[in-house]
């Protein structure tokens, strides 16, 4: 198993929906699901891009105050990835060629996806078709496909025709509320068209949501060899041909460039930015382009590469979750991280949670630029969170749990606008990011106002109750786990909303010291009262906890007791996921959970709680936690391993790991799982290497090694500098590779790296279940 590349190595029509999305390439504002570029076979070609989307009317039976009334779905554009293959005008593709040799590989060291094969035609000649496609990371309007056409042992008339194809069947139906929700046919309306010679430009407007779409083809070619024939527009394709007379071991390529452009700009504007890129890149050439975009990827390794000696199958595992955010994300200015990204349209293309309490962890940590952005994203949706929470009854702002224009788009409160918790899943991503990168020009000039309003929101939805003695209690909230809805008092809620006001309050005495002007243009903006942050304060240290003294367990919500124990052992495998199979009334009646939520607030506050809480909400919660969500493996990895129990961490991580490369959640077809990739990452290095960043003495480690694994070498980007971690059995370095010296603490021992300094410390760090991991010795 090569640990950089995802290979297929025949033929194999029975899994095209799960390829297309398994080697689909993508950039963050561009993705091209991996569909054959003959055509066929396929599940679901398309094209995505980040933020182009539909809207459509909610419709409800029964209507109610506050409802989200806007759907919002993204919307495949125009794929420009087909090129047909006629020999002698006979079509040639998998469907209606004999296949002799096929091989097709996802390089995630170079970005780029590359197939071979060859057809075998009925008369015996032979032809080998190679392919290679990638989305640029170094231009991110840019695509590019080289085709290439060998005749290996006859001469043969080969027309390669290049097209422009407008999606025309609609999406399948979704009775999955994890797939995206049937489009009709006209949702796209054709607008401009501009061709000359081998280069066609045309827009779209998409009907509701008014959003326009240019995308631009264009081609190169050896004239001495290939004819450009025609180039020809009707309603739904454009198709430049090309001729050519192949010999004998003879090759003819055509390298095609796909430029896209979106927004609610004029038709016109867009279809000259198409224009621009596509001069762009022919004036640079396809080798020029190609070294450009593979710089990039080298150098998203180079700061972000997990390294895991001992197994080839999780190296290549862990490579591919890394390189799901990669294309997911780097690329993603201005907009958000779809649960999916671009390699399918699951979830309907929506922002939720994920980006901040999975995704931005690791950008923190490696790409801090990007989840600088992203951030920003959220920010800039402060007006329509603002809307949104007068629209709820609430103050300050409430973030919509998903979305992709900033609205809310989810249509079932119970289990979206009632999870509430995002404002302080936001927050706290922010603080993170604050804290590990030091950048507090984000906290002064934009953070702050987010912290505040966030505040205020939680400071209006909850009251000081007599009934629990004048402690903060939050009613009818839905946690993570979305199988327990609409409940009093949800321990991760409360948790994290009581993390939010102290933020906040922390924030506001910041910037009002250290940036006396950007503190009166919060007052200013915000119309901050100083009575507000005793009230957060207050609310804060007051939060009510939900608690069982007989269990000596933490309670998920008020309620959750007094619910029936879930049936596991009655419950057959293919009853799950059990949202498919039980009306969710039946699932809201028992403990049985969704998704980790207790067990979360320990992975993402583990101060708040003793390490004994921390072991008995595991051993409580954990055997209740169905795996329906693909959120829960990676936290219970990082929960386990925090309890010393490294055997079940280490199945966690397996399963986190596999989701896409097993298809384990059997919806592989609807895109990746970004969030679960990003959980993976934190897994290895929560879980296994123990690293705590909240500490208020600093970086905080205390690393096992799984027994997968003989070494786990990872890069963190700490205030600048860059700190190498390298776990092997017996030994552990910590390292400076470039910046000031960091400082941090190994199993309770404070050290000191300096670059061309590596701190070492010597033991056993072998897993063993419940290990307290051995003492540190003196520096090397």
């Amino acid at each position: 198993m090569d640990p950089w590349r995802l290979r297929e190595r025949a033929y194999n029509p029975g899994y095209v929906g799960q390829t297309e999305t398994l080697f689909a390439v993508s950039n963050g504002y561009l993705g091209i699901r991996a569909s054959f570029e003959e055509g066929e076979p396929s599940y679901r070609p398309g094209t995505l891009l980040n933020g182009f989307h539909e809207t459509w009317p909610i419709v409800y039976p029964e209507q109610a105050h506050g409802f989200a009334t806007t759907g919002q779905t993204i919307v495949r554009v125009p794929d420009g990835t087909a090129i047909r293959l006629f020999v002698d005008d006979d079509p040639v593709t998998c469907e209606t060629t004999e296949v002799r040799q096929f091989d097709r590989a996802l390089d995630m060291r170079r970005g780029v996806l590359d197939r071979s094969v060859v057809y075998q035609l009925a008369d015996g000649r032979r032809f080998r078709v190679d392919t290679r496609r990638f989305a640029s990371l170094a231009q991110r309007h840019l695509a590019c496909l080289r085709y290439e056409v060998t005749a290996l042992d006859a001469p043969g008339s080969v027309v390669i025709s290049s097209e422009l194809l407008t999606p025309r069947a609609a999406e399948g139906p979704a009775l999955d509320p994890r797939q995206s929700r049937a489009l009709t046919e006209g949702t796209l309306e054709p607008g401009l068209e501009r061709a000359e010679n081998v280069r066609v430009i045309r827009t779209w407007r998409a009907a509701r949501s008014g959003l326009v779409v240019a995308v631009g083809m264009d081609h190169e070619f050896d004239e001495q060899f290939v004819t450009h024939v025609r180039t020809k527009l009707d309603g739904h394709r454009a198709d430049v041909a090309f001729q050519a007379d192949v010999q004998p071991g003879q090759t003819v390529t055509l390298t095609k460039w796909l430029a896209y452009h979106h927004g609610a700009e004029d038709a016109a504007d867009l279809a000259d930015r198409a224009g621009v890129t596509l001069l762009r890149a022919r004036g640079i050439g396809y080798s020029a382009a190609l070294a450009d975009h593979e710089r990039v990827v080298t150098q998203f390794w180079q700061r972000s590469e997990v390294v895991w000696e001992g197994a080839s199958a999780a190296q290549q595992a862990l490579h591919f979750s890394l390189f799901s955010i990669l294309q997911a994300s780097l690329r993603s200015e201005g907009h958000g991280v779809p649960a999916k990204g671009l390699t399918g349209t699951g979830y309907e293309g929506h922002y939720f949670w994920d980006t901040e309490a999975y995704v931005l962890p690791f950008l923190t940590h490696s790409s801090p630029n990007v989840a600088r952005s992203l951030l920003m994203h959220r920010i800039r949706m402060l007006p329509a969170a603002r809307r949104r929470a007068r629209e709820v009854g609430c103050a300050g702002a409430l973030f919509p749990w998903r979305t992709i224009n900033g609205e809310e788009a989810s249509a079932y409160y119970a289990a979206g606008t009632a999870q509430y918790h995002i404002d302080a899943d936001i927050a706290y991503a922010l603080d993170q990011y604050v804290k590990v990168t030091g950048d507090a020009d984000l906290l002064f000039r934009h953070g702050a106002e987010l912290l505040v309003e966030t505040a205020r929101m939680w400071a209006g939805l909850g009251f000081f109750s007599q009934r629990h003695g004048g402690r903060f209690v939050i009613h009818k909230v839905t946690g993570p786990d979305e199988y327990t809805t609409v409940v009093d008092n949800n321990l991760f809620t409360n948790l994290m909303a009581a993390e939010n006001l102290t933020l906040a309050a922390e924030a506001v005495d910041r910037v009002r010291v250290e940036s006396p002007p950007d503190f009166r243009t919060l007052v200013e903006h915000t119309g901050l009262r100083e009575e507000e942050l005793a009230t957060w304060r207050r609310a804060a240290e007051r939060m009510y906890l939900p608690y069982d003294e007989a269990t000596g367990v933490h309670l998920q919500d008020d309620s959750f007791l007094d619910q029936a124990p879930w049936d596991f052992a009655a419950t057959p495998p293919e009853r799950y996921p059990l949202l498919l199979h039980y009306h969710p009334l039946v699932i809201y009646r028992h403990q049985v959970i969704k998704q980790t939520d207790v067990v979360l607030a320990t992975v993402l506050l583990p101060d708040r709680f003793t390490a004994h809480q921390r072991r008995q909400i595991f051993d409580y919660y954990d055997p209740l936690t169905t795996g329906d969500s693909s959120l829960s493996e990676c936290i219970q990895a990082i929960a386990a391993a925090d309890v010393g129990k490294y055997r079940s961490a280490e199945e966690y991580l397996v399963d986190a790991a596999a989701v896409d490369m097993a298809d384990t959640a059997g919806n592989l077809r609807d895109g990746v799982h970004v969030a679960s990739a990003g959980g993976t990452w934190m897994a290895v290095v929560y879980g296994f290497a123990r690293y705590r960043w909240r500490s208020p003495r600093g970086p905080e480690f205390s690393p096992m090694l799984p027994t997968r694994a003989r070494r786990l070498r990872f890069p963190l980007r700490i205030h600048g500098s860059v700190l190498d971690v390298d776990i092997e059995e017996h030994r552990v370095t910590y390292s400076v590779r470039h910046g000031d010296p960091v400082t941090a603490h190994h199993y309770g021992e404070e050290f000191t790296a300096v670059a061309g300094s590596p701190v070492s410390f010597s033991g056993d760090y072998h897993t063993h279940d419940a290990a307290p991991g051995p003492a540190p010795s003196d520096t090397a």
